[in-house]
């Protein structure tokens, strides 16, 4: 009976979870700026100041991205009309690259918190309460607790919103079999390289794109060296070179 039990309770955990997991794929949240507590009807830019929640649906902001009153274009979103506004980002990414940093690999997010504002803070857009909105991760489909907020999923081959001037990062880090490489360049470019260096200072892997427009591009990388081989277990450095200017650098762990 008690192994049953204990069973019935792993099983709707791991349901639960799985839910969960299912949500972290490229997220679209469009803003209603008609209602709820709001000053951006009208406004020329729309803003969405968030935070991502990894300790319970009803916790509060921990991964927090973007500013609430930056004219950064981070969480700049995208007019559809009639004080409506769209954004589509990829949330693991998108929350790994803000306050808190990286989201642990294995973290399910399973809520994400916001408010609206214009571009300088002076106008802001809350729920009917006056306060931040919630979506629920872990529901399929995410939802909101806000009829003015509508999440949904973006269409195939829509890029993420921008999240500032040539970002880069990569999900998961560390690395244990295979991470997501996700860069943003902001202006097209004729020729794009990405190099993972070791601590001393060799290139031990190289990825070349030819000719790319301006937007958001993920390289999906199995940890293996130029040569096919796994790379040691160790600290490494990427960087972002566009027409042969060096642009970013971050660092990864690899942990097999």
């Amino acid at each position: 009976m008690v192994k049953r039990l204990l069973s019935i309770i792993f099983i709707g955990i791991s349901l639960f979870f799985s839910s969960a997991f299912a949500q972290q794929n490229d997220l679209r949240i469009t803003y209603d700026a008609n209602q709820g507590v709001s000053g951006l009807a009208g406004a020329s830019k729309v803003y969405m100041y968030s935070g991502a929640v990894t300790s319970s649906p009803s916790g509060s902001w921990e991964w927090i991205v973007g500013s609430p009153n930056l004219d950064d274009g981070i969480g700049q979103m995208t007019s559809i009309g009639n004080n409506m506004w769209t954004i589509c980002i990829d949330p693991m990414s998108y929350y790994s690259s803000g306050v808190g940093g990286t989201i642990p690999a294995g973290t399910p997010i399973l809520a994400i918190d916001m408010f609206f504002r214009n571009e300088n803070g002076t106008q802001m857009g809350y729920n009917f309460s006056g306060t931040y909105i919630i979506v629920d991760m872990t529901t399929v489909p995410p939802s909101s607790n806000f009829p003015g907020v509508t999440p949904g999923t973006c269409a195939v081959g829509t890029p993420e919103t921008p999240m500032k001037d040539f970002v880069m990062n990569n999900f998961p880090n560390p690395v244990k079999s295979n991470t997501v490489i996700t860069y943003n360049l902001k202006n097209n470019a004729d020729k794009v390289v990405i190099k993972v260096y070791d601590v001393i200072g060799q290139c031990v892997k190289t990825f070349r794109q030819e000719s790319q427009k301006a937007g958001v591009y993920k390289i999906n990388w199995n940890g293996e060296n130029d040569k096919n081989t796994q790379l040691k277990n160790g600290l490494y450095f990427y960087t972002l070179e566009v027409d042969g200017r060096s642009i970013r650098t971050n660092r990864m762990i690899v942990s097999h």
